[in-house]
């Protein structure tokens, strides 16, 4: 490829110090590519959050948005709505890397081919029944990939908030996420429509089955804190 399209790196979250930090860390560390902007999606962390996170990591140069507490679809279509690159590797700020994610690969997959609009990074665990399809790729080399067939999986879950790098195709297609719901039903209103509609497809490189991140955060779902309960008891 003769030069790399840019590809936006999108945290999301909302006041985790800790985690963040250690999320940023890892994916300085793992991430393969060589053209990355970063920005942060924050559902309005008190004090200042953002700011410090800012100046401990300098040269990433954050661009950043910030919702008031809206939840995590509000949050994210927010940052999408933003951010301009056609290509963006979501995570959560939790999620702390610990092998190397071959960007550059997801990219040049979905460079040739434009009916995939998705590539997984997060490992298959938990998401058993996924019916995949061994597919190969014509490159000046050899580029190997899994697609996941979505009317033979059983399990919901062929899209899934977990590690992904995504074309603005995808987004184009199935829209964008639901809001003033929980985390959860966030996530399953968005599964069931990217499974049952037609569009991009997605991807799973070989070394992708296997995880690739600790999920170190405490969940929030169903409490106080997901915001989306707080707006359906309220209503």
């Amino acid at each position: 490829m003769l030069a790399w399209p840019a590809v936006t790196v999108l945290i999301v979250t909302w006041n985790r110090p800790k985690e963040i930090r250690r999320t940023i860390e890892a994916l300085q560390e793992y991430l393969i590519y060589p053209n990355i902007a970063w920005h942060i999606a924050d559902d309005n962390s008190p004090g200042d959050y953002l700011p410090a996170i800012k100046a401990d990591f300098p040269r990433l140069d954050f661009a950043t948005t910030i919702t008031d507490r809206k939840g995590w679809g509000a949050n994210v279509n927010l940052g999408l709505r933003t951010i301009t690159t056609n290509y963006v590797f979501s995570c959560e700020d939790d999620y702390v890397a610990f092998r190397s994610l071959d960007i550059e690969a997801g990219v040049e997959l979905m460079e040739l081919r434009e009916k995939i609009g998705l590539v997984r990074y997060d490992g298959l665990s938990g998401h058993i029944g996924l019916d995949l399809s061994v597919q190969e790729a014509k490159t000046m080399g050899r580029l190997d990939y899994l697609q996941i067939v979505k009317d033979k999986s059983s399990h919901l879950n062929v899209y899934s908030h977990r590690p992904h790098l995504k074309h603005r195709r995808f987004h184009d297609s199935y829209g964008l996420y639901k809001e003033g719901v929980t985390l959860g039903e966030c996530e399953e209103n968005f599964a069931h429509r990217v499974k049952s509609s037609d569009g991009p497809g997605l991807a799973i490189l070989p070394d992708g089955i296997p995880r690739a991140f600790d999920h170190i955060g405490k969940s929030r779902q169903g409490t106080s804190l997901d915001p989306g309960e707080y707006y359906i008891e309220n209503l």
